[in-house]
């Protein structure tokens, strides 16, 4: 019975790495590339005082500063957290009242969330 103690020590640490190694680590946000993201696609103001980004001559809202766009970000990674579908919150993004009554923006702005802070 004396040597079933270091065969216990060494299973142990076997199973212990092997839990180790297959679990993924966690993500991380990528705030930054979260911005440019959408900054890219003109959906952030750049403090001209417009509030449209103009795409084939209509006016799709912007978020007044990053601050908002993240804030709108980590509402979109909550919500796919609980469970629902990307279209399902790009439809409540592209039909809400206010700042994103757009289906242009919408999917760019989940798309961007998805893949930098979800």
């Amino acid at each position: 019975m004396a040597n079933a103690t270091p065969y216990r020590l060494i299973w142990t640490a076997f199973l212990l790495t092997l839990i180790a190694t297959a679990t993924p680590a966690p993500a991380s946000a990528d705030t930054s590339g979260y911005i440019n993201a959408l900054d890219n696609a003109g959906i952030i103001d750049e403090g001209d005082g417009n509030p449209c980004n103009i795409i084939n001559g209509l006016c799709h809202g912007q978020f007044p500063n990053e601050s908002a766009a993240l804030q709108t970000g980590q509402w979109v990674c909550r919500q796919l957290a609980q469970g629902r579908s990307g279209d399902s919150v790009i439809y409540d993004l592209s039909h809400g009242e206010g700042l994103m009554p757009s289906s242009y923006n919408a999917p760019i702005i989940v798309n961007a969330a998805i893949r930098y802070l979800c």
